[in-house]
């Protein structure tokens, strides 16, 4: 279940967050998850989500990450494909591409890579 939304779209409470994996642990491997997750250390590896992926200000992530939505306040280097929305906050740093239906980057992000937006499906009749 994802968490109640904010008034932005692209805000959550992060005690709303399911899980938060602290700004202390250096983690490598695989993650997959349904719900939602908060990345505040480092990480290396894939990462498979169907919920919420937040990127903290003080993560470095390093990844192919596949999700529902991300919001990254931090750094990513790595391709993102996002079935439903990336949001890159005013903090963060993403190095590579991103492949997404909606896009929010803030004033401040820096974003080096391309982005592939495909409208949802729609059939005109």
């Amino acid at each position: 279940m994802i968490p109640e939304k904010k008034a932005s779209s692209s805000e959550y409470d992060e005690k709303d967050i399911t899980t938060v994996i602290a700004d202390d642990l250096e983690i490598r491997g695989t993650i997959k998850f349904k719900t939602s997750v908060m990345l505040k250390g480092i990480f290396d590896g894939e990462i498979f989500s169907e919920g919420l992926l937040v990127i903290g200000p003080t993560a470095k992530v390093t990844a192919t990450i596949s999700t529902k939505t991300l919001i990254s306040h931090g750094e990513v280097s790595g391709n993102v494909t996002a079935t439903e929305q990336v949001t890159l906050k005013n903090t963060s740093l993403h190095n590579g591409d991103i492949s997404t239906p909606n896009i929010i980057i803030e004033n401040g992000a820096v974003f080096n890579g391309s982005c592939s937006m495909r409208a949802k499906d729609t059939t005109v009749k």
